[in-house]
Order: structure tokens, then sequence, then C-alpha cells
């Protein structure tokens, strides 16, 4: 996903010829039965010939226009990218599609196709495959063991199916994903963008994922999400906050409140100083949990926004739900738009070596340098933002062979930067290639080595974790790399969410996640939805590492003691490194914060990692500090748990159990689940036990909630960690006054119970609660006047699965009479114009209980021989003109290159 501001001349051409089409809409591709497939199909009048050519050409959120005739597939999978929300397809009347299974009749009528299922116009084999993979994609699949390359359908190499939720999909495609681990509950969470909103779902159970809440934004393609976590003093818990950007849209920062999980979120009220950005990113924060990484507050960045010719701007998140504009890079001096600083995405690490002292130009008095790595279109450049108000670019590096600059993550031993390049497969004819970067030399950075792919999938985004690159490659879904060798990294594992081809083109895997201190990996699909897996490429010979426990515990008299183990191989001498992040407690409370672990050739002996413990004298109770293993050399691999909690007491406290809340509140609808939270506080020493039950209340048992009515809670010692016990709510269907229960806490072993001994379970009925629908207005359309107009919104939903009433309004150009506008579908007649220009209309759909939601689309009505018509210009002066024409060719050229996205 690309974007990029026009130039002003693209905009005098826009304004001149008075084609009233948003800035980043790409312009068509044709597809003719007399067309020729060669060049770029961007000519009307010099159509490509099939639809197979054009889709390899498409970019993301591109158009394809079908003229009249018959077509066959050459490759039977397009089938599924034709349907696929990342294209635009649409064919005129008399348009016929030969040899397509009769069940893909419904989704290709939409587009303006007729099938003709002609039993000899396609195997019989490849028929069923495709009714298969169908089948697959289109029904939330189970846990299911990569065997024999396939797990449930979907191809597979060493990668279990975990779960998977389709059910927005169908609604709304996927765009970007990210998550985090609750510290106040440890529970961890997917947050994953679509086109018409960002979703946040509770994937603790990775076979049972759930979405807690959903907030709306406006449809668009690009969404992009990252979370802060820190400790608020005040409340004496973790805050969590999700920063939300869209491309192409008018949405601008969105930010989430994540602090009422496990029950709700909440957006934040946010007067955003920009209308659109491609991407967001959080420096100075850790990837797993959120949390700031140095002793300073982390900076936002806005990535490829609508002002400052999409340079980077940094915001301060002193105050986290009120981010304040800090800087952005200044235009090199004598080179407007000769230097393009436009970032496209952007990744930072925190470097401590000797680097910050000979490299970095801000990091004079700071314990750290904060490098941020910018994707810029054609480079990658690296800056040092330590200070976020005079952000100064340390290098940039142009490379062979590029198309578009897209993405890319850091090894852990910070010594590599691997990059996606997103238009390389199409436009330079290369296998999936990944680039790698030696950064030894952050003013000069170099080319290291590559990776290519069996296929010409494209590579999107991608992530290191221990010595494993996870990377969403659209068609060819998940691809996991071992980079023990960053400069020549190997193919160990693969799980496939678009199953009927790994052809070039943007279906598939946008996104991947594998920081979850579970190792679980996530991955969002455009058309599939969320994907939970399991990386089991991680069992090697050399072994896996791993803290022996999720939990470790101490108190200020003596050092914290924790173990780390070698499991599955002892083959070649391994080492892995340690550093602590400060949570609830600071890095002043131990006396190391990074060092090396080793272990010998055929050395399985647990290495035990010794922290000094600082006793400060003062009564802070029991604070909480995380430790993670990264950069594993030999060979060896991370596995779980290598992200773990270090609990440190005041010398004499004892345990104490209570709840975390003395009241929740849950409705009988959407996320209908009591999540009760307990802690352990006072000291991690000793293994504690308390039982739990049912005491009072209202509510009935099996009828308005299921769960244990009583139980036994247990840590282990040294284990502090929260837990949690689930009630489902039912609704029952009925309106009735608001009902409760209760749980108590008694008979603690090893601990004393703690004043919040009691929570109390609200119960909102049915009808009290309610979620508002999601408005889906459908694509933006171009037509000709006098055309028949189709506006179809029957993909807006509602949570609780409400029958929904619509009315469609026009809110901007001449007007026209809209028929059915009170139905989900509704049509006109475009006028005929004399120029072109766009009407709006705006779909409100309402729900049972009278909650609504907006949501628009625009219909630009073409003048015959406009430019987007044809090659002619009217009756334009000369120079006007010429500039047309340059303007086109450059426009076309550079746009289908590079906003393929």
């Amino acid at each position: 996903m690309i974007s990029r501001p026009l130039t002003a001349a693209a905009v005098l051409l826009a304004l001149a010829t008075q084609v009233a089409l948003a800035d980043t809409e790409e312009p068509p591709l044709f597809v003719g039965p007399d067309g020729v497939d060669t060049g770029s199909c961007a000519d009307e009048a010099a159509p490509c010939a099939t639809l197979d050519f054009a889709l390899q050409r498409v970019g993301k959120n591109g158009r394809i226009r079908v003229a009249a005739g018959d077509y066959r597939l050459q490759e039977p999978g397009n089938v599924f990218y034709l349907v696929s929300d990342a294209v635009d397809v649409r064919a005129e009347p008399g348009t016929n599609l030969i040899g397509i299974p009769h069940e893909f009749a419904g989704d290709l009528r939409t587009r303006g196709f007729r099938v003709i299922a002609d039993s000899k116009g396609l195997d019989r084999d490849v028929q069923q495959k495709l009714l298969t993979t169908r089948n697959v994609v289109e029904t939330s699949a189970q846990a299911t063991a990569c065997v024999g390359g396939n797990a449930g359908g979907f191809p597979c190499t060493d990668v279990d199916l975990l779960g998977r939720v389709q059910d927005r999909s169908a609604a709304a495609a996927g765009a970007d994903i990210w998550g985090f681990l609750d510290l106040n509950t440890q529970r961890e969470y997917a947050l994953m963008g679509y086109s018409t909103g960002t979703a946040v779902y509770d994937v603790t159970d990775p076979e049972n994922p759930r979405e807690v809440g959903f907030v709306d934004g406006q449809r668009t393609t690009w969404r992009d999400i990252k979370v802060y976590q820190f400790w608020n003093d005040t409340t004496q818990r973790y805050d969590a906050y999700a920063y939300v950007t869209a491309d192409n849209a008018s949405d601008g920062l969105f930010i989430i409140d994540l602090t009422d999980l496990p029950q709700r979120i909440a957006r934040v009220a946010y007067a955003s100083d920009f209308a659109e950005a491609h991407n967001v990113y959080i420096s100075k924060a850790d990837f797993g949990t959120g949390l700031p990484l140095t002793g300073d507050t982390p900076v936002l960045i806005i990535a490829g926004s609508d002002r400052n010719d999409g340079r980077f701007r940094t915001y301060s998140l002193d105050d986290p739900r009120s981010p304040a504009f800090l800087a952005t890079p200044a235009t090199p001096a004598g080179q407007p738009g000769g230097d393009r600083l436009y970032m496209h995405d952007g990744a930072s690490m925190v470097v401590t070596d000797a680097r910050k002292n000979t490299q970095c130009i801000n990091a004079a008095s700071t314990a750290y340098c904060d490098v941020v790595f910018d994707f810029n279109e054609s480079t990658l450049d690296i800056w040092d933002v330590t200070n976020p108000t005079a952000p100064a670019r340390l290098s940039r590096t142009p490379y062979s062979s590029s198309g578009y600059s897209h993405s890319g993550w850091w090894s852990e031993d910070q010594q590599f930067v691997f990059l996606q390049d997103e238009l390389d497969e199409r436009d330079r004819g290369l296998r999936t290639t990944l680039r790698a970067f030696s950064v030894a030399d952050l003013r000069n950075p170099s080319l290291a080595g590559t990776w290519s792919g069996p296929s010409f999938a494209i590579d999107h985004n991608g992530f290191a974790r221990g010595n494993r690159y996870y990377m969403s490659n659209y068609a060819r879904g998940l691809t996991i790399l071992d980079i023990t060798d960053p400069a020549s990294p190997q193919a160990v594992g693969r799980f496939d969410t678009y199953p009927s081809g790994d052809a070039t083109g943007f279906p598939g895997a946008w996104g991947t996640y594998p920081f979850l201190p579970s190792g679980h990996i996530l991955i969002s699909d455009i058309d599939s939805g969320l994907y939970a897996v399991a990386d089991r490429t991680l069992d090697v010979p050399e072994g896996s590492l791993a803290f022996t426990a999720e939990s470790f515990g101490a108190d200020e008299s003596g050092p914290a003691t924790l173990a780390v183990q070698r499991m599955g191989g002892s083959s070649g001498a391994v080492s892995v490194d340690w550093e602590v992040i400060a949570a609830h407690g600071v890095l002043d409370d131990v006396g190391a914060t990074t060092g090396t672990l080793s272990w010998a050739a055929g050395d399985l002996a647990n290495k035990m990692l010794s922290l000094p413990v600082v006793n400060d004298g003062a009564a802070e109770g029991l604070e909480r500090l995380i430790v993670r293993l990264k950069a594993p050399t030999g060979g060896a691999t991370l596995a779980a748990p290598n992200l773990i909690s270090l609990y440190i007491g005041d010398p004499g406290d004892t345990a104490t159990v209570n709840f975390a809340d003395d009241q929740i509140t849950v409705p009988e609808r959407g996320f209908s689940t009591a999540v009760i939270t307990l802690h352990r506080g006072g000291s991690a020493s000793g293994t504690v036990t308390a039982d739990y039950a049912i005491t009072g209340g209202d509510a009935t048992a099996a009828a308005d909630f299921t769960g244990a009515a009583s139980g036994t809670i247990a840590w282990a010692d040294g284990d502090a960690n929260p837990k949690t016990i689930e009630f489902e709510i039912v609704d029952d269907g009925s309106g009735e006054p608001g009902e409760f229960f209760e749980l108590t806490l008694s008979n603690a072993s090893g601990a004393s119970i703690g004043p919040a001994n009691v929570v109390r379970v609200d119960i909102l009925d049915g009808t009290g609660v309610n979620s508002a629908p999601n408005s889906v207005a459908g694509a933006n359309q171009t037509v000709p006047g006098g055309a028949q107009v189709t506006l179809n919104g029957s993909s807006s939903n509602d949570p609780e699965g409400d029958t929904l009433t619509y009315q469609w309004n026009q809110t901007l150009g001449a007007a026209v009479a809209l028929a059915s506008a009170d139905t989900a579908i509704a049509t006109f007649t475009a006028p005929p114009v004399t120029s072109d220009v766009m009407l709006r209309f705006a779909l409100e759909v309402t729900d049972s209980q009278g909650l609504s939601d907006t949501s628009s689309v625009t219909v630009t009505v073409r003048a015959p021989g406009s430019p987007a018509d044809s090659n002619g210009g009217g009756a334009l002066s000369l120079w006007l003109l010429a500039l047309l024409l340059f303007e086109r060719m450059r426009l076309y050229d550079r746009l289908l290159a590079i906003r393929s996205r």
C-alpha cells in the first residue's frame, strides 16, 4: 500500500480537466476482447486482452474495467482475486466469464459478469479444487495440525492452524494487524484493521478468538495500528492505548482506549491535525507489551500523512490521550521534490553500542540513540530521532532493481535491516525477494544478501523474532525464514491463507504479528480474516531456548535467579542475549539490565541468570519487571516463554490475594463474558492458593450465566502473574431489570486475603446495552453519463445480528432520483454531463433499538471525451494539452508502479 501526494503539476492537471477524483485513486486498467497483453493496460483504446494479465498489473485498491465480450481465466484460481475486496472490478453488460463453477456466479454477478459454467471449459479436478478452496476460506476453521503439507485445507510447512475469525471479513476487507499483552490481566490481544474500522480480539485462547469491540471508521483499504502501554501510578494499574491511522480517508488519528479490557474498548475524543496517513509507529516501545524501552516516554511517528509532503511527523505521548506534534524533517536545501522524504513505513531500534557515539548526531547527552528506519519509496533512509524535535538523517541508501521500498525490520543483534520491496516482483520480474542490509555503519549501509522465494508472490510486511523472520507474502500467505545467517535467509515454514494460488498480485495475507509472549503468530488476510497459527519450525538440532517459568520472584534482600533451558537439541555451541524492561518497577531496581548466556556443544544444562537486586529502603509493594530473551546464536531458536515477569518484593513482606476490582459490568450482548481478575501482592515467594465461590446475587446460574460456581486459584513459587476466571453471560431474549451475582475469596493458603475479597458482577439486560451497527456503503465508482448506477450497502452489519433498516441520501452534486432508497441496494441513472462531476451518497443504517451508523460513497460521472475516458483533452490550450499528455504518461506509469501499495 503505497500512497504519495500528487505533484503541483498533477493538481493543475486535475483542476484544468475538472476531474473530481480523490488524489489517491489510481487510473483504471482496461480489458477488452480485442486487446493485447502488453504495457500497463491503462489506455482504454489499447486494453489488455485477459483478466489474468490485468490482475498482475493492477495495484491494491486498483480498478479494472472490462468491456463486453467472452473471457476465460488462464489461471482459474484468479477467480478469488476477481471477487476479492482488494480490487474494484466492473464489467459492462454482455460480459461473459466462461468455465467458472456456478457457485461463483453470485459474487461475480455483482461485478457485472455473467458466468457460463461450461463443463468443457474447465477440468473437473480444477473445478473441485476451486470449490474446496472456496469452502475452506469461507468457513471458520478449527485448530488443525499441519500434516502432509495441509492444515484444514490450507497449504502449510511446519505451521499449525490454531484458530480463525472469518465472520467480519465477509463485510469488510482485512488490513494490517498488531497485538499486545495486557499486563493487568496477562491476556493476549490482536488488533486488526478492516476497511470499515478496527477490531480488538481476545486471543488468550487462540483456538477461540473473540471480538471484544469494534471502532468504526471511514471505508478505506488501508488501516494500521500500534499500541502503547505504561504503569499509571495514580490508578495503580497499566493503561494502554491503540493508535490507528487510515490512508485514503479523513479519519485522521484514531485513539482507542484499551484500559477497560478485558470487558470493553472505547474511542478517545481527539482532534487530529492531519486527515489521512499511511502508517503509524511508536519508537522506544517494546513490541510485545507496548512498554517504554528507555526512561523516556516513547514517541509516536506518523508516516505518509497528507501534511508536509508525507514526511514523517513526531508526536509526544506525554499525554497519551492527546499526542502533541513535535516536528517533521525539513526539505533538503535546494532539492524540493528531488530528494523525496515521503515515509511509507518505519521501524526503529534503540542503539547503545559504540555507534551511539560515533555515528549518531543527537545522542551525545543520552544513554541511547533512537534510530528510525524510513522505507522511503526507492531507498532505505536512516534517521537519528533521539531528539524528536530535530530529526537528523544519517544515511540514504538506494538499491538496484527497486520497485517500491515498502517496509522492513531489523535483526535482534541490530546489525542488519531486512527490506520488503512491494513492486519488484510485479515490475522487475523478480521472484519474491527480501533484501538484507548491513547497518554496522548507520551512515553507510550496504546490501549484505538477498532471499529469493519459489514464486512471484509479493512480499509485504515482515518482523524478526529470534532467528526467525515472519513475513506476510500476499498470495503465498505467511512465510517464515531462518535468519541465523542474516545475509543468507533460508525458508523453513509457511501457512497459506490464500490457497487458490501464489500469483503476483495483492490478495491474501496483508500483515503478521510474531511478538505475543505465548509465541502464537497472528496473520491478517484481506478476504478471509484473522488467523492464529503455531510455528513448528523452532524444533532444530541446535535446540530451543526458553525460560523455565513464565514468572520469577525475589525480594530486595537478595539476588533474583532466573533459569533458562535448552530444549530439543544440543548440537553446536549456542548463546542468547537477555534484557530487562521496566514495567511497574524501574531498571534501577536491579544491578544489571543486559547480558548473555552460553552453552557449549552437547550442553543441555539450565543456565542461571542472576540479577543483583537493589534494596532502596522504600516501601513499594510488589514491583514488576519484564525480562526478554533475544538474538540467539549458533542456530538455536527461541521458544516460549521467552518474555517473562520478574516480581520484586520488599524484605519481610508476605503474600496477599484479592480481586482486581470490586465490581464489573457485563452486557448480555456483544462480548458477553465476565472476566474476573485476581492479583497476588506483597511477595512472590512460596506457593499460594485461594478458593472462590458464588455467594450471592439475584442472577440465576444456567439461565443468566454459565461458569464454575466455585473453584481454586493457585500460584506457584515465584509466580505473581494475574489470574482470571470467566463466566459466559446468557442472553435470555427477554426484557428485565439488571441482575447480578457475587464471588467471594476464602481459604487462602500461603497468603492472606486482601480487602477486595468480594467482586460483584452486574449483568445488563440485552435491551439495555446495544452496539451500533456498521454501515458499509460500498466502493467508489466511476461511470459514464446515462449509466444505470447501483449503490450496494448489503455488506452493512450489526454486531448483535439485529435486523437493519436502510436510508440512502445524496449529499453532494446535481440531484438524482434514487430508487429503493430505503433498502440496502438503491439505484439511479447518472445524469448527462459536459464535464466530470462527483456525486456523493450517504447510507444510514439503523438497528432495531435505534442506534445508527453512516458511511458514504462517491460516484464520479464522466463526460464524453474526458481524460478518464480517452486520450483526448477537449478544448484545452496547447500548453495545457502538452502538460496533460506529459503528466498523464508520467502519472499513469508512476501511479501504476507506485500506488499499488
